[in-house]
């Protein structure tokens, strides 16, 4: 993808991850985590309002986007912990980062934040409740609810997924974006098109379903990481106007001692391109809060 006016550099990094970096190194660092279906790329309409601030360094989790291999279990204690030992020769010895997640990738971000907490300045969970914390839901659901969560069930299902998606990624990405998001001509065909060329890979589905068929051991290793104990590190906490919305914060609250937020106005669950100003807004008075108390 293109950008006229700023740039940024993709890279592989050890364990084959592949990430996005742009900003100046001596700036205060941020990891950025995308979800599932889509790819390094979702916070690119981020990068040009963030880097003039922050070194930005964004991951294409194990399996998604262009980080092709896959490990043998997909729960977000393992993968989290891939993901950091891939960054960690990218800063100097005790440098702080903050930590930000969106869907699946905010699943990531909590796992990280719990098993490397000495590393992170800030964690930032985007429209998504995280394994384990989420609501108690009843069967059926509600229309409106049926469209935000049925892929939880069907991706998690065996071989399934596949046999019905082969062929049809376009299709079910479209849909997707089409129904969860208020502004899906913010989407691009462009930023749509490399979603898709990325999940019609051999086995590119089967990679992001692994994700939802582990959420379950995901969960257990949740509940176990926040009964030992709360995350001490400040948690923004966003959700779309009109997905999550401002219960994320109450949803997240369990996990952390200090857990702030609220709502993007006008906004579906695609936060970062429905909404990249409004989002980059509270990212940055959340890290330049974050930032000028640690200094004190």
């Amino acid at each position: 993808m293109a950008n006229t006016a700023h740039s940024w550099k993709s890279t592989t990094l050890s364990n084959g991850i592949h990430a996005l970096t742009t900003g100046l190194l001596e700036h205060e660092a941020v990891v950025l985590l995308p979800g599932w279906p889509q790819t390094a790329e979702a916070f690119i309409p981020l990068l040009p309002i963030l880097s003039p601030h922050h070194h930005l360094i964004v991951l294409d989790p194990p399996g998604l986007g262009d980080t092709i291999s896959s490990p043998t279990t997909c729960d977000t204690a393992s993968i989290s912990a891939i993901l950091e030992s891939s960054i960690r020769s990218t800063f100097p010895e005790r440098k702080k980062y903050h930590l930000v997640g969106h869907d699946v990738g905010a699943w990531i971000a909590y796992a990280w934040a719990a098993q490397f907490s000495s590393s992170i300045k800030s964690l930032t969970i985007l429209d998504s409740a995280i394994p384990g914390y989420g609501p108690q839901l009843s069967y059926p659901l509600p229309e409106a609810a049926n469209i935000k969560l049925w892929q939880f069930s069907f991706n998690a299902l065996p071989e399934l997924p596949e046999i019905l998606t082969k062929g049809k990624e376009r299709e079910l990405l479209n849909w997707l974006f089409d129904q969860k998001a208020v502004h899906p001509e913010r989407i691009t065909r462009e930023a749509r098109d490399r979603y898709v060329t990325c999940y019609q890979r051999e086995g590119g589905m089967s990679r992001g379903f692994a994700y939802y068929r582990a959420v379950a051991k995901s969960a257990e290793q949740n509940r176990s990481f926040a009964e030992k104990e709360k995350l001490k590190m400040p948690v923004l906490a966003l959700g779309g106007e009109k997905a999550v919305g401002k219960m994320l914060v109450s949803m997240v609250s369990p996990l952390a001692v200090d857990v702030k937020g609220g709502e993007i106005e006008d906004c579906g669950h695609y936060v970062m391109e429905e909404q990249p100003e409004a989002v980059a807004g509270w990212l940055l008075d959340f890290f330049q809060r974050v930032d000028k108390e640690s200094l004190s």
